[in-house]
């Protein structure tokens, strides 16, 4: 169907509501689309980012449908480059800023493999990465296996690429799964991205951590600061306070 705006929305797509100035962005059942950990990254950047310059130069790496993109450049008023290796969540998130009048070039859209140094290059003040979680032999592979699992490049090939494009001072901000930590942090490290802040996410009281949030400094000295746990749901099964104010836009 034809856009209020100029723009398209496919018959296999939806807009959603992303519950901040009106922001809306297109997804697609058929791809991957961003679900909570994403959002919970989108916070533990924001709130190390709160004083980083309007002239910041931000890289989502692997942007999928652009969420991150969408919301650090519309929260912070940085630039952000969204790199995506699928071409068809490039084309929706490029339809997006025209949902939201993102035309100024808040927000650049590249078709390129961010961890071929051949296919983009760049320096940035910061990146987001939500990498794939799973091991390419680890369960069922996903409709879009390259979203979900290391089939093309394990935490190891995605820390040297970042550590690439990050200059030095620069900040990483990254999730993965809890009981891979020490395999991230590590990685981390060797690229020379220093891991300096760690938050650790269980669903509530009751379970171990199931995914870890990492600020990684590159050329910093070794010291890493571990926060408290953040916990997304209370004893009554609803969102804690912390997390329901990152779904009101706090």
């Amino acid at each position: 169907m034809n856009g209020d705006a100029g723009f398209t929305v496919l018959g296999d797509e939806r807009v959603d509501d992303l519950q901040f100035n009106g922001l809306r962005l297109i997804q697609s059942p058929a791809s991957f689309c961003f679900g909570t950990d994403s959002v919970l990254l989108l916070h533990f950047a924001l709130q190390g980012l709160e004083k980083a310059p309007k002239k910041s130069r931000a890289a989502d790496l692997g942007a999928g449908s652009g969420f991150l993109s969408l919301m650090l450049a519309s929260r912070l008023g940085i630039r952000v480059t969204a790199v995506e290796i699928d071409e068809g969540q490039c084309d929706r998130l490029k339809r997006s800023l025209l949902i939201n009048g993102m035309t100024g070039g808040e927000v650049e859209v590249v078709n390129a493999d961010y961890l071929d140094k051949n296919a983009f290059r760049g320096t940035f003040d910061c990146a987001v990465c939500n990498p794939p979680y799973f091991r390419g032999d680890q369960g069922r592979l996903s409709k879009n296996p390259a979203a979900t699992h290391e089939t093309a490049a394990d935490i190891a090939s995605i820390a040297r690429a970042a550590a690439r494009l990050v200059k030095y001072g620069g900040k990483l901000f990254i999730c993965f799964p809890a009981q891979r930590l020490a395999e991230a942090l590590s990685a981390l490290s060797a690229a020379g991205l220093e891991p300096k802040q760690l938050r650790l996410v269980q669903t509530d009281e009751k379970h171990k951590p199931y995914l870890a949030l990492i600020r990684a400094n590159r050329g910093a000295k070794k010291g890493l600061t571990v926060e408290r746990n953040l916990i997304i749901l209370g004893p009554d099964g609803e969102y804690t306070e912390e997390v329901e104010g990152y779904y009101r836009g706090n």
